[in-house]
């Protein structure tokens, strides 16, 4: 096994003078020390829970060994943890060249009709495990995936759910009632875990466990973190970084949080945690605006805003020091300075030069560099953004738990689909359907 080193931040560019971030050490020691005995604090605490490991190897021991792809039905938080670490810890194109025994795997993360209707046709109901993710067990966009698949899946003779499906879900609601009724295996949501905190519970681990990661050696990683952050004064790299984002932001003017990153496997970690900085701390009419840039690729097209427009941003480099696989460039390569290199060498030659170039501009700059891609490794990143985050909420003085906003985007939606107008809503009275919504009326 190769030697795990961790992750190392750099913050000499970070364009803050350094008492300016010390200044939140008290803050945030104490906003650490209040989620170890509240309840909000279960996201620290999972990572040490055997209980949830078990659950998640129970599943893997029983699996039927004529399987070829899983599938996980949720949305956002339910969905974004376990992609991240798929796309970290396969193989690049898994699906495409998965062998006999692999299982390919599946996140629909969304109810657009086309691409939902091309995975049901790509599955065969008798060798698909679907695990099914929503701590309310009523997420509007969950239940319309499962009931959707159900409706093509019961088609097949023999299919059953208790034999084909996964539930991970709350104490309560409408997806247990759902398991209960047909005897499929239910998997613990802890109660005291927010959705997009649950990366390290079967929220985020089962499907890659089931493809094969190694997920106690993630959760060891995640361990490595939390100890280096507890026996820091500043919490570690997480409450640096809270703390610095938080000055960008709210006292430097820079409330666009960027991330480049250079490593395609970490593409999918932008992602899951674009969800978690923007719904854990945009509220009460402020927050910051996370973005993810593809290195090289979008030097090519966001690169000129970021050198030469508007100083609203602080950037993050993130880096590989060593990839997993080696690829020449061509002795007659062209430019000559690229010949006979690795094709890492070029890559890192870009990162360092955007940084660079970032640099000279004078726009403020993080670089994080993970030495190499292993389990460890994404579990230490993956912690340190969940408590990045969690601590931000108590500089921004917010409760990073809650999601008001998106609530009433999902009240709405059911509004819309019960055919009521905001007005009959509020009044509380029937309501005709909406012109856009009539059958055979035109939408738009």
């Amino acid at each position: 096994m190769t030697a795990y080193a961790p992750l190392r931040l750099n913050l000499e560019h970070a364009r803050i003078e350094r008492n300016h971030v010390v200044r939140h050490a008290a803050t945030l020691r104490s906003a650490l020390a209040g989620y170890d005995g509240s309840e909000n604090g279960g996201f620290l605490r999972a990572i040490g829970r055997p209980d949830l490991l078990k659950e998640i190897r129970g599943v893997c021991r029983r699996r039927r060994r004529d399987l070829t792809d899983v599938v996980q039905l949720g949305i956002g938080g339910s969905s974004l943890g376990g992609q991240a670490i798929c796309g970290a810890l396969l193989p690049p194109h898994h699906n495409e060249f998965a062998e006999r025994g692999q299982l390919r795997f599946h996140f629909p993360d969304n109810i657009d009709p086309e691409s939902f209707s091309a995975l049901l046709d790509s599955l065969d109901p008798r060798r698909t495990l679907v695990h099914v993710v929503s701590k309310s067990g009523g997420t509007l966009e969950t239940q319309a995936q499962l009931h959707a698949l159900l409706e093509v899946f019961r088609q097949s003779r023999g299919f059953s759910p208790a034999k084909s499906f996964v539930v991970t879900t709350g104490a309560s609601g409408a997806l247990r009632e759902f398991a209960e009724d047909e005897g499929v295996p239910l998997l613990t949501f802890p109660e005291d875990i927010a959705g997009r905190f649950s990366v390290f519970t079967a929220s985020g681990l089962l499907i890659p466990a089931l493809c094969g990661v190694p997920v106690a050696r993630i959760l060891a990683g995640a361990r490595r973190m939390e100890a280096r952050c507890r026996d820091d004064a500043m919490a570690g790299p997480a409450g640096r970084l809270a703390a610095l984002l938080y000055e960008h932001d709210q006292l430097q003017g820079r409330p666009i949080h960027v991330d480049l990153i250079y490593a395609d496997a970490l593409a999918l970690s932008g992602a899951w945690f674009v969800q978690l900085w923007a719904e854990s701390l945009g509220k009460g009419g402020r927050g910051p605006t996370p973005v993810t840039a593809r290195g090289a690729t979008d030097q090519h097209s966001q690169l000129q805003l970021y050198m030469d427009g508007p100083d609203d941003k602080v950037y993050t480099v993130i880096r590989v020091e060593r990839f997993r696989e080696r690829v020449k460039v061509g002795r007659r390569g062209a430019p000559a300075a690229i010949a006979g290199r690795q094709l890492a060498e070029v890559f890192a030659a870009e990162a360092q030069g955007t940084t660079e170039a970032l640099v000279a501009a004078e726009r403020p700059l993080v670089e994080l560099t993970v030495p190499r891609i292993g389990p460890e490794a994404v579990g230490e990143l993956l912690f340190m953004r969940q408590l990045q985050t969690a601590l931000a909420g108590s500089l921004y003085r917010v409760d990073p738990f809650v999601q008001p906003g998106v609530e009433a985007g999902k009240q709405a939606a059911l509004r819309i689909l019960r055919g009521e107008s905001a007005a009959e809503e509020k009044a509380g009275g029937p309501a005709d359907p909406p012109p856009a919504i009539r059958s055979g009326s035109p939408v738009g």
